[in-house]
C-alpha cells in the first residue's frame, strides 16, 4: 500500500494556509528541497520517506506537505512535531487511521472529517505521542518494486516505487487507501503530483502500464475529477471496488498471547501500586477513578521533569513510557472484562499495534490513552474515557454470558492452567494440543469418553467442558483461517442488539452464546461440542474444522511441484470481479427486507420429489444471507440449460475455497474440461470415485474431493440445481460463474445475476466466460 501522511493546518473546518517561510526552514533541516515537475519537493537521506511534496508558495502559502511512504520513525518524528509546533498543523495518514492535532492549537477539523476518523482524532503535546516505539512492533518490509527514471527534481529519488508489478505482462500497480474525507484540494494534488512521477517513470520504460487501484470508489472519483497539472503522455487505468463501495482493509485480529500478556502487566501494576501508594485496583470499573488519579501524579512528574529540559530539546519520558505500557494494560483488561472485549492487534502498514476491540466493533489503544493522560494531564482523563467507553460500546450481554471475552481463559482451561480442573482431565493429551486442526482428534477422543460417562457428569461440569472444548475448536478454526482476521468472536446477545432479525433464525441456548463471526457466514463451535457430546454419530470436531478449513495448515501437502494450476496466471479483472459480487450481496443485506429476500428466491416446482437437489429451495434464504461468493466452473449440465426453458436443471460443478482461484476462475475450467474429458472413457484409478458422476446425471456429488492427480489444490466437486432467474437471460452462456456456499449446507447456488458487475454480465453475454 503506498501510504502518504498529511500535514494540514484547518480553520472552521477547511485547509488553511501556513506561512511558507517558516515552514521551509524547518522542512530544510531535514531533508533537501528541490523542484519536481509541478511543487517543491523534499528527499531525505535518513528514509523519512520516499518524498514529501510541498503544496503552495511563498505568495498564497503553503496549503498541504504530503510525505510519500513515511517511514514512522525517530526522524519523521522529529520534522512532524516540528512542523505542528511552530505551524499549528494537523498530521493524518490518507486512510485517517492515525489523526494528530496539537493540544493547544485551535484546528477546527470538518465534523465529516473527524467522524471518519477510525480511531479518534488524538491531541498531542509532544512528539513522544506520535507513533511511540514503545507501544508498537515493526514488521520487516520487502523491498517495494520499482522504475528508474530520470527525475526532473536533481535531488529526487531516481526510482519511483510501486505496490506491485508484473514484469511479464509489463503492469505496476500502485494501491491507495485514502479516505474521500481526506481528499481536498491539496491533499489531491499531492497525487496528481504521484501521477506525474508514475507517469515519467512509464515514459522511460516502454510498454509499461500503470494501475490505480483505490481502496474507496468515491475517492478514485473525486482523483478523477480533480484539477490535472498537465496531459499524461501515457494512459492509466483506475481501479475501484465498484459504485460507492470500499475495498476489504486488514483489520482487527484477536491474540490469545496478548491478552495474557496483558494479563500478567495487569497483575503487576496492582501488585506495585498497592504495595508502594496503598492504592487498591481490583479490576472493577470503579478502579479507573483510582488509576486516574495516579495518572494525574504522574502528569504533575512529567511536567516537572520537562521543564529541566532546554527550550525545544526532543524529550521523551522513560517514566511515561513504562507507565504507558502496563497501566494501559490494565485500562485494556479492565475494558475487555467489565464493559465487553478482546485484546489482539491491528496492522498499519509496517507497524502493529496492541488493542482492544470492544464487542459493538470500537477499536481501542488504551496503552495510547494512558501515555496522552500523563503527557496532556486532564485534557485526556482516563477515567473520562472509561465512563464514555462503558456508556456508547457497554456489552448486551451478562457480564457471566460474555463468552467472546474470555476465549483466552477457556482455552487455558482446556490446556489445564484454569483454577477448576474439568472431568477426565487426566485422559486429555494436553501436551499434543497445540491449536493446530490435527489436535482436535485428542479433543475428539477425549469427548467420546465424557460421552459415555453420560449422566455421570454433572451439569455444571458439562457446560464447563462444552465452553472450553468449544473455544479451542474455534481458535483452531480462526489462528489457521488464511486471513487472521477472517473470524471475530461474537456474544449470542450483542448480535441480536445489532441484527434483531438474528433472534429468528437462532434460538437463545447455552450453546450458541459464543460463536464466529464473519462477513460471510456464522459457525458455532460451541454447538458442535454440545451437539458431539451428546450423539457418537455426530460430526466430529476435526471434521468440522476441515470443512470451514479447505486446505488446513497442517495438511497442506509439501512443496508444490510446478503444475498448469499453480503456473495459470492471475486475471485481475476476474479478482475485481469477484469482488464486486461480494461488495454488491454486502451491501444488499444491510437493507434487504423479507419481501427482498422472497424475490431474490426461487419457488420449488415440485417435479424434483425426493431429489437431493431440492434441498437448495429450502437453503435460498440461508445462502443469500450468510453465504460465501467463490468461483465455479461448469463441468456438465443437462442441456435443456444451454436454451430458453421454464424448468431449473441439475449440473456438476468444480468450486474451491482456495484464494489462489479468486485471480484464476480459467484455472478451475481447466480441471473441469480435464474431467469432463475422461466421461464414456477408461479412467486412472485416482479418478475411479468421479466416474459415476460424469457417467450419469442422476448421481448426487456432495464436496467429492478431486484427486492430487489434476491438482494440489483444494478443489471440490458438487451437484447443484442452476436455478434459471439467478442466470443472465435463464440461459447457461458460460462455463464460469460466482456461486454462493455456506458450511451449514451442501448445497451451491449460483450468484443472482442482480449482483454481477456490468463487465461480468457483458463477458457472460459475449461468450467470453465458455
Amino acid at each position: 500500500m503506498t501510504t502518504f501522511l498529511y500535514l494540514q493546518r484547518f480553520a472552521n473546518g477547511a485547509p488553511a494556509a501556513m506561512p511558507f517561510e517558516v515552514l521551509i526552514p524547518i522542512l530544510a533541516r531535514h531533508g533537501k528541497l528541490g523542484r519536481g515537475l509541478y511543487d517543491t519537493e523534499v528527499t531525505f537521506a535518513d528514509g523519512v520517506a520516499a518524498s514529501a511534496t510541498v503544496i503552495g508558495g511563498r505568495v498564497d502559502g503553503a496549503l498541504c506537505i504530503g510525505f510519500e511512504r513515511p517511514c514512522f520513525d525517530a526522524p519523521l518524528r522529529a520534522l512532524v512535531w516540528d512542523c505542528m509546533r511552530e505551524l499549528g498543523c494537523a498530521a493524518f495518514d490518507d486512510a485517517l487511521e492515525m489523526v494528530y492535532t496539537p493540544l493547544h492549537s485551535a484546528t477546527a477539523l470538518a465534523p465529516a472529517f473527524a467522524a471518519a476518523c477510525a480511531n479518534g482524532v488524538r491531541r498531542v503535546d509532544s512528539a513522544q505521542q506520535l507513533w511511540p516505539d514503545q507501544l508498537e512492533t515493526r514488521l520487516p518490509a520487502a523491498p517495494p518494486p520499482a522504475l528508474a527514471y530520470r527525475n526532473a527534481n536533481a535531488h529526487g529519488l531516481q526510482l519511483q516505487l510501486f505496490d506491485q508489478s508484473d514484469a511479464a505482462a509489463r503492469e505496476v500497480a500502485i494501491d491507495l487507501a485514502i479516505r474521500p474525507e481526506a481528499c481536498n484540494p491539496a491533499t489531491l494534488r499531492v497525487l496528481r503530483n504521484l501521477a506525474a512521477r508514475i507517469d515519467a517513470a512509464v515514459g522511460a520504460n516502454p510498454g509499461y502500464r500503470p494501475f490505480y487501484r483505490f481502496v474507496h470508489d468515491a475517492s478514485s472519483q473525486l482523483f478523477v475529477e480533480s484539477a490535472p497539472l498537465a496531459p499524461l503522455a501515457h494512459s492509466a487505468t483506475m481501479v475501484s471496488p465498484g459504485p460507492g463501495l470500499s475495498a476489504h482493509r486488514p483489520g482487527f485480529v484477536a491474540a490469545r498471547e496478548i491478552d495474557a500478556g496483558a494479563r500478567v502487566e495487569q497483575r503487576k501494576l496492582a501488585a506495585g501500586v498497592q504495595d508502594k501508594y496503598g492504592i487498591v485496583l481490583d479490576g472493577s470499573g470503579a478502579s479507573i477513578n483510582a488509576l486516574s488519579a495516579l495518572l494525574d501524579k504522574l502528569h504533575a512528574w512529567y511536567l516537572l521533569e520537562r521543564a529541566r529540559q532546554p527550550d525545544n530539546a526532543a524529550f521523551s519520558s522513560p517514566l511515561a513510557a513504562s507507565w504507558a505500557i502496563r497501566a494501559g494494560c490494565y485500562l485494556g483488561s479492565v475494558a475487555a472484562g467489565q464493559i465487553g472485549g478482546q485484546w489482539g492487534y491491528v496492522t498499519r502498514g509496517q507497524r502493529r499495534l496492541q488493542v482492544v476491540r470492544t464487542h459493538r466493533g470500537r477499536v481501542c489503544h488504551p496503552q495510547q490513552q494512558v501515555l496522552d493522560h500523563i503527557i496532556n494531564g486532564a485534557h485526556d482523563s482516563v477515567a473520562r474515557w472509561y465512563a464514555q467507553l462503558a456508556v456508547s460500546d457497554a456489552s448486551a450481554c451478562a457480564r457471566a454470558d460474555d463468552i467472546a471475552s474470555r476465549i483466552p481463559q477457556l482455552c487455558a482451561a482446556l490446556l489445564g492452567q484454569g483454577d477448576e480442573p474439568l472431568p477426565l482431565a487426566a485422559q486429555l493429551a494436553r501436551e499434543k494440543l497445540d491449536y493446530s486442526v490435527a489436535s482436535l482428534r485428542h479433543v475428539d477422543a477425549w469427548l467420546g469418553q465424557l460421552r459415555q460417562q453420560g449422566a455421570a457428569i454433572a451439569a455444571q461440569e458439562r457446560e464447563r467442558v462444552v465452553d472450553a472444548a468449544g473455544a479451542y475448536l474455534g481458535e483452531v478454526v480462526r489462528s489457521n483461517a488464511p486471513d487472521p482476521g477472517q473470524w471475530q468472536w461474537m456474544n449470542y446477545d450483542d448480535m441480536v442488539r445489532a441484527h434483531p432479525a438474528f433472534a429468528r433464525q437462532r434460538r437463545r441456548a447455552r450453546s450458541f452464546m459464543g460463536f464466529l463471526d464473519s462477513v460471510e457466514s456464522t459457525a458455532y463451535p460451541l454447538a458442535t461440542v454440545d451437539t458431539l457430546l451428546a450423539d457418537a454419530r455426530a460430526e466430529s470436531l476435526q471434521t468440522y474444522a476441515r470443512r470451514l478449513l479447505p486446505q488446513a495448515a497442517d495438511e497442506r501437502a509439501g512443496p508444490l511441484v510446478p503444475g498448469d494450476i499453480e503456473q495459470c496466471p492471475a486475471d485481475a479483472a476476474m479478482e475485481l470481479a469477484l469482488d464486486q459480487v461480494r461488495n454488491a450481496i454486502m451491501k444488499w443485506r444491510r437493507s434487504a427486507t423479507p419481501a427482498d429476500y422472497a424475490a431474490a428466491c426461487a419457488d420449488n416446482p415440485g417435479w424434483l420429489g425426493a431429489d437431493s437437489l431440492a434441498e437448495i429451495y429450502r437453503r435460498q434464504h440461508l445462502l443469500l444471507e450468510k453465504g460465501m461468493v467463490v468461483w465455479a466452473s461448469l463441468v456438465h449440465a443437462n442441456n435443456a440449460l444451454f436454451s430458453e426453458g421454464p424448468h431449473d436443471m441439475p449440473a456438476l460443478l468444480a468450486y474451491s475455497l482456495e484464494r489462489h482461484f479468486e485471480a484464476r476462475p480459467h484455472a478451475l475450467q481447466r480441471i473441469a474440461q480435464e474431467l469432463f474429458s475422461y466421461k464414456g472413457k477408461e479412467m486412472p484409478p485416482a479418478l475411479q470415485h468421479i466416474a459415476q458422476y460424469l457417467a450419469s446425471e442422476q448421481q448426487r456429488a456432495q464436496d467429492v474431493a478431486v484427486p492430487q492427480l489434476l491438482t494440489t489444490r483444494r478443489v471440490m466437486l458438487s451437484s447443484i440445481l442452476a436455478i434459471r432467474k439467478h442466470l443472465p437471460a435463464d440461459v447457461m452462456k458460460g462455463a464460469r460463474f460466482p456461486v454462493l456456499t455456506h458450511p451449514d449446507t451442501l448445497c451451491l447456488m449460483i450468484a443472482p445475476r442482480q449482483f454481477w458487475p456490468q463487465e461480468l454480465l457483458g463477458a457472460w453475454a459475449s461468450g467470453a466466460m465458455v
